[in-house]
């Protein structure tokens, strides 16, 4: 079930995208009057469709992607004279690039249209996002601790550029592995200057500096017959302290796993009342290591509230998002580039497939919401000057509208199939690369030398 479910919700996800970037193309070849041969939904054998009009409708073998094919578009060596006049090739360079950006417009304008609507029906915000930076915990020995931050700073600048929110502190962070990010931090009224050394961090490259937001522990389990059932903690319970002392959630374990046999009082917030219960843990062998255990399961806790936008501000808050993305989008791929961050951030069918079922399981909004963000990256995507993809047209029909010569059929022809070719290494390489995250040794597994 969840193997159908994943091909489902990758379905549901690449379908929706695919059909809404070619029904562009396909729109506007039909207003500036082109023939429009195949409306494709995947690449390869065609499975079944229906021919309506001019055009074939179909579902092809390999499911990932879609094209349309245009009347004349790749008829480069036929004489000009001869083209009908519904072929791509005989309409001019403005007919043409309009033809060309509108399948990435269109999955701008679906990004745009579906953070809208979520943002007038209701956005789940975590309030520590919207808030300043003030840092609640510091693990030892992490990157922000040999910095010398601590409990109760506030990170003030990254890099020169002013950080006003967790949320802003996140992104630079996520964003920076193996970088020396120079950092501002606000202590007791002065503000003092360091170095923050991030580290790579999980299967994806992740940038980690080890300090976070205090966090507060949710009960999410409780096994029976535990110290923690018989003291009365239930499910959905908050620890706030620990024998007195205010405790976050990435200590919770270094407090309980050396006090066996020892009775600690814990407080917890029951539907917003503090109520103290004595837990004592109990002995427990993980890898031949004694620990205390109270017999719960644990997650990060942090309130959140659902906000409602009108529909101007929704639409604005939604465009700023796009902007935000789209700087954040090209930062990320001008830094794999330089080399500064691993290819491991690259995600290709496998991880979209696996993000899909868990966007599903979480339901329609998490759902539409990575839609959304897909949609607006291969909508960026596509209009790099690549050859093959549509930006590596716009691209050779814009510097001959600069030099004002056409290029030759042959230079064309060559500019094209050799994109296509790279086009294919990459779309291997990224499927590897989803193979390489999955595997203990990633990459090296395919290079045993």
């Amino acid at each position: 079930m969840t193997a159908l479910s994943t091909i489902l919700a990758f379905a549901i996800v690449l379908g929706i995208i695919v059909l809404v970037h070619e029904f562009g193309h396909y729109i506007a070849a039909r207003l500036m009057g082109v023939r429009v041969e195949t409306f494709s939904f995947g690449f390869g054998k065609r499975l079944f469709g229906k021919q309506i009009g001019d055009t074939d409708f179909r579902l092809s073998l390999v499911p990932l992607g879609g094209y349309v094919k245009m009347a004349g578009e790749e008829d480069y060596d036929q004489d000009p004279g001869e083209r009908k006049p519904d072929e791509f090739l005989a309409k001019n360079r403005g007919q043409k690039i309009f033809i060309l950006v509108m399948g990435s417009v269109m999955n701008l304008v679906l990004a745009f249209i579906i953070f809208t609507v979520i943002n007038i029906t209701g956005v789940d915000i975590e309030k520590y996002k919207m808030e300043p930076p003030r840092i609640g915990y510091v693990q030892v020995d992490s990157p922000a601790a040999k910095a010398g931050i601590l409990p109760g700073d506030v990170i003030r600048t990254v890099n020169g550029r002013k950080i006003d929110t967790w949320k802003d502190l996140e992104l630079h962070i996520s964003a920076s592995p193996n970088e020396i990010l120079d950092v501002e931090y606000e202590r007791k009224g002065g503000l003092h200057p360091t170095t923050l050394d991030v580290k790579a961090v999980s299967q994806y490259g992740i940038g980690y500096a080890g300090f976070s937001w205090d966090f507060k522990t949710r009960i999410d389990s409780v096994k029976p017959d535990s110290p923690a059932f018989n003291a009365g903690i239930k499910e959905g319970d908050i620890i706030q302290a620990i024998n007195g002392q205010p405790v976050c959630y990435f200590e919770i374990v270094g407090i309980i796993s050396p006090n066996i046999g020892k009775p600690l009082v814990v407080a917890i917030d029951r539907d917003k009342t503090v109520m103290e219960m004595t837990i004592t843990p109990v002995e427990d062998v993980v890898d031949g290591v004694k620990k205390g255990v109270i017999g719960v399961g644990m997650t990060p806790y942090t309130p959140a509230e659902k906000v409602q936008y009108g529909l101007w501000d929704a639409a604005v808050k939604s465009k700023n998002d796009m902007v935000n993305l789209t700087f954040f989008i090209f930062n990320a791929f001008k830094k794999m580039i330089a080399g500064k961050i691993s290819t491991q951030q690259l995600s290709g069918p496998i991880e979209i497939a696996k993000f899909s079922q868990k966007a599903m399981e979480r339901g329609p909004s998490n759902l539409f919401m990575l839609i959304a963000f897909i949609s607006l990256q291969l909508g960026l995507v596509n209009l790099f000057p690549i050859p093959a993809l549509d930006g590596g047209h716009l691209m050779i029909y814009s510097i001959e509208a600069i030099i004002r010569k056409d290029f030759s059929p042959k230079v064309k022809t060559i500019l094209l199939n050799t994109g296509f070719a790279l086009l294919i290494a990459l779309m291997a390489f990224v499927v590897l690369n989803d193979i390489a995250k999955l595997l203990p040794r990633g990459w090296a597994t395919f290079w045993p030398f």
